[in-house]
């Protein structure tokens, strides 16, 4: 039965792949603040400071895998269509991973910007997601 959903956990693997590389970048720009203090970020920072994008994108992805990862393995526990689940999970990845890498590219204080695209199509498959689980168990 896992099997079907291999492309799956490979997606989720590259996800919290993601997060960790994304912890690590945000640790290390961190500490080229000039008061540096270990889990805060200089609160005059914005968007032009490389600390101030790679630990707001940190936090963003910490914020929005919490109701993928949710929805993700809760369609394999339901034993979901495995093609449409990895489609999904390649699509949210994909789209996390172009996040991040804008996030940490363009300094914009622009909303929306071209971050938004990539966050919106993240976001619209969880939806996805929790839209098929909640019709599979209501039907």
């Amino acid at each position: 039965m896992m099997e079907e959903y291999y492309v799956s956990f490979i997606g989720i693997w590259a996800l919290l792949t993601l997060i960790v590389i994304e912890a690590i970048i945000s640790i290390g720009a961190s500490r080229t603040q000039k008061r540096y203090v270990p889990g805060t970020t200089n609160p005059d920072l914005g968007p032009e400071s490389f600390v101030f994008r790679s630990d707001r994108a940190f936090k963003n992805s910490l914020e929005n895998i919490i109701p993928f990862l949710g929805a993700a393995l809760l369609s394999i526990l339901l034993s979901m269509d495995p093609v449409r689940l990895s489609r999904l999970v390649i699509i949210y990845v994909l789209a996390r991973y172009i996040y991040t890498a804008v996030y940490y590219s363009v300094a914009t204080r622009k909303n929306p910007s071209l971050r938004s695209l990539f966050f919106s199509i993240g976001f619209i498959v969880t939806i996805i997601m929790l839209v098929d689980i909640g019709w599979y168990l209501f039907n």
